[in-house]
């Protein structure tokens, strides 16, 4: 009897201790099981396959000095943009649009080549969407010195069989009316991958790209209907798409119209009585976070524009942290300057350029030149994010915005106070580090 009863006592006392030892470590994984997901977005990619310039001359020349792309560092910042993620802890990543320079096939297959199928080989999920530049596109052309010459592009089935392995091929559903689909990201996370280009807009015969973005009524109902159903699940979306849904600077839509949805406003509290409460998008090639009703538009500046950002992002729980990282170097590059350096006066001339076809030629020319010079140094604080103008700034502003008014026009130094002042000033939430509750 006695044995069995010490029997009995061991047994309990090794049970018991079995449970101890359970409870402890689920209290030791408790934290880091509370899975953490690390996602890289980078946006507006831009690749431009090294053989399309065939004849490096005029034509490209030409077409650079109309552009604030870095093409010719296009391929250089891939490269090191993939290495910076293979070196992270990154798992997932989402790329909302313009993948190339403007839809040729071989920088399709060279983006897919070169960087996707590397991360995903290294194990990392990939998903694309496509931006107005990729799909259909009358102006992908090779450069032969003084001419160009156009070359293969794809269509919109063709874009959804290239790109299988990075959305469209696992997707657990797709929008027959666009290029709109849903991913299972985690067994408690989707992304609403959204399409709102007007490739099928596009004219060949009178090399026509449309640029401006809209949401299609087969597409809203396909997205009313998948929030539904991820609401009923208890899953979390987050959104992807390249046009942003929202107004990223006051007179944004009436300076450069093209760059949001239409009906932005109303489709993005519908989004939100829906449960979406973030769109990562780009386009613009601005780093900015801008919001609407509890609706945050995430927008990614370019890859291939001044400062070559790119975001991580973390997800715990309902906690998405955002932090900027970017782009300083590249192989190849031996310019007497830092990269960084070349890639701002690079964009600063772009700017320049922009500005002289905006800016009146009837104002006068030492009136003209402080007025270009101005604002182009606010768009570039612009692309950089968390822009604020400062007092000496402020001083200068007003300054031009009285010589204009004097020497030239009273309605001109209206519309330069307005525009400086919202490009060059940062509306909250802050653009580049921060916090939101997915839900």
């Amino acid at each position: 009897m006695y044995l069995f009863l010490h029997c009995t006592k061991i047994w309990k006392m090794e049970i018991i201790k079995k449970i101890w030892t359970c409870i402890m470590s689920l209290l030791l994984v408790a934290p880091s099981s509370v899975a953490q997901v690390q996602i890289a977005v980078v946006s507006d990619v831009h690749v431009m396959d090294p053989s399309l310039l065939r004849e490096d001359g005029k034509a490209f020349s030409d077409y650079i000095s109309q552009d604030r792309k870095m093409l010719r560092e296009s391929t250089s910042l891939l490269s090191a943009f993939t290495d910076s993620i293979l070196n992270s802890s990154v798992k997932y990543l989402l790329i909302p649009g313009d993948l190339t320079k403007d839809g040729e096939l071989v920088s399709h297959r060279y983006l897919i080549d070169n960087c996707l199928s590397r991360l995903r080989n290294a194990g990392i999920t990939v998903l694309v969407v496509p931006g107005n530049h990729d799909v259909n596109n009358p102006h992908a052309v090779a450069y032969d010195g003084d001419h160009t010459t156009r070359v293969a592009t794809v269509s919109r089935s063709e874009f959804a069989q290239m790109y299988k392995d990075y959305g469209y091929g696992n997707a657990i559903a797709r929008d027959t009316a666009s290029l709109s689909y849903v991913y299972q990201l985690t067994p408690t996370l989707r992304v609403l991958a959204l399409d709102a280009t007007e490739s099928d807009q596009n004219d060949f015969n009178k090399d026509i790209c449309v640029t401006p973005g809209r949401l299609r009524p087969a597409t809203l109902l396909f997205i009313k209907e998948q929030l539904a159903n991820a609401k009923k699940q208890g899953v979390a979306v987050i959104g992807m798409m390249h046009h942003g849904l929202l107004q990223h600077w006051e007179y944004q839509n009436k300076m450069i119209p093209g760059y949001v949805i239409e009906n932005s406003q109303p489709i993005a509290s519908m989004m939100y009585k829906a449960g979406l409460r973030v769109m990562l998008t780009g386009h613009s090639h601005a780093q900015d976070i801008t919001q609407y009703k509890g609706v945050y538009d995430v927008e990614t500046g370019s890859l291939v524009s001044y400062p070559s950002p790119y975001r991580l992002i973390t997800l715990q729980g309902d906690k998405m942290k955002i932090t900027t990282h970017h782009i300083n170097t590249i192989k190849g590059y031996s310019g007497n300057i830092s990269f960084k350096d070349y890639s701002k006066s690079y964009e600063t001339r772009g700017f320049n350029t922009f500005l002289q076809k905006v800016i009146p030629m009837q104002m006068p020319d030492s009136v003209r030149t402080k007025a270009i010079d101005f604002l182009s140094g606010m768009m570039i604080k612009n692309y950089a994010g968390d822009e604020k103008i400062t007092d000496a700034e402020e001083a200068q502003r007003i300054q031009i915005a009285n010589m204009i008014r004097k020497s030239y026009s009273f309605k001109w130094s209206i519309i330069f106070r307005r525009v400086s002042k919202a490009i060059g000033n940062d509306t909250a939430p802050a653009d580049n580090d921060f916090s939101i509750d997915i839900k």
